[in-house]
């Protein structure tokens, strides 16, 4: 009795567990991946990471190309802006002439800087070169006399003189000057510069050669901008110059033309140029009417 009861205690754990009918009830196993599903696994988690990639690059492309060209658009509205509010300020007042002066077509070559010494209105331009006579009174009132005139922001009347051009390293008269004296660390100041002065401060200072004067009145206004155009409609043809002096008339309207670029940071040595999803230069244009000009009168059939 002994010896079988302790056989029965040694061979317990063999037994397999009986279901309600008598029959064997399966014993339930662990099992682990095989190879060729964790290759799978791996494969099609590397697919979805990819697509994944792709689309957030192309989201993000997309993205910075609209982001820069609502900035751009920005810039160039409000230069233009700036612009078209300073040509439409302009005054002109039509001088008298006698038969022999309205005979005499022969005019001497002016630059800007003569123009800003002599002229007291109209406007004097070129294909990149823009001087106006405007009027715009001082909204504080604080005028003093001509023999005080110190600095750019004196006033001494509401005759302002603005002119309007390209400041490029190496450039001639007052452009060349202001990239160079206003240089930093990255490079010369270089853009579309903007210059306003009381007329008879600034004539002076350029009578007197005083360059100082005048690049203390010259401002950096878009360094995004990498080339200027003017043209001048006269009713017939447009015209790379004017001088409204000379011609005794002011222009119907005047064409501006920007190009905007890339302003690229001093840290970035990337080629913009071949950079995928980079924003490439762009122009914007607009004419401007001119509300002082005289109508243009077209030819009569005899």
């Amino acid at each position: 009795m002994n010896s079988c009861r302790r056989n029965r205690t040694d061979y317990s754990f063999n037994r397999v567990p009986i279901g309600p009918r008598g029959s064997e009830v399966p014993v339930s196993r662990t099992h682990g991946f095989t190879l060729l599903e964790v290759l799978l696994a791996t494969g099609l988690t590397t697919l979805l990471m990819a697509a994944l990639y792709t689309a957030m690059s192309v989201y993000w492309t997309t993205a910075t190309e609209s982001y820069d060209e609502i900035e751009r658009a920005q810039i160039a509205r409000a230069v233009l802006r700036q612009m078209a509010r300073d040509i439409q300020s302009c005054t002109f007042v039509e001088e008298e002439l006698s038969t022999s002066e309205e005979d005499d077509d022969q005019t001497d070559d002016v630059d800007a800087d003569t123009a800003m010494a002599s002229y007291t209105n109209g406007l004097f331009g070129s294909d990149s070169d823009l001087v106006l006579y405007i009027s715009r009174p001082d909204r504080d009132q604080d005028y003093i006399s001509a023999q005080e005139l110190m600095l750019p922001t004196d006033r001494s009347s509401d005759a302002l003189v603005v002119r309007y051009l390209m400041a490029r390293e190496g450039g001639s008269s007052l452009g060349g000057e202001f990239a160079a004296s206003n240089a930093t660390l990255s490079g010369p100041s270089e853009g579309l510069a903007r210059m306003q002065g009381d007329l008879i401060g600034l004539s002076t200072a350029i009578n007197q050669g005083d360059m100082g004067m005048q690049l203390a009145a010259t401002a950096l206004l878009a360094p995004e901008v990498a080339a200027l155009k003017f043209e001048y409609f006269d009713g017939v043809d447009y015209l790379t110059e004017w001088d409204s002096t000379a011609q005794n008339a002011m222009p119907l309207a005047i064409i501006i033309e920007l190009t905007l670029t890339v302003v690229q940071d001093e840290n970035d040595d990337r080629n913009l140029a071949e950079t995928v999803g980079a924003l490439q230069d762009t122009v914007h244009r607009l004419v401007v009417p001119l509300p002082v000009c005289t109508p243009y009168v077209g030819e009569t059939a005899l």
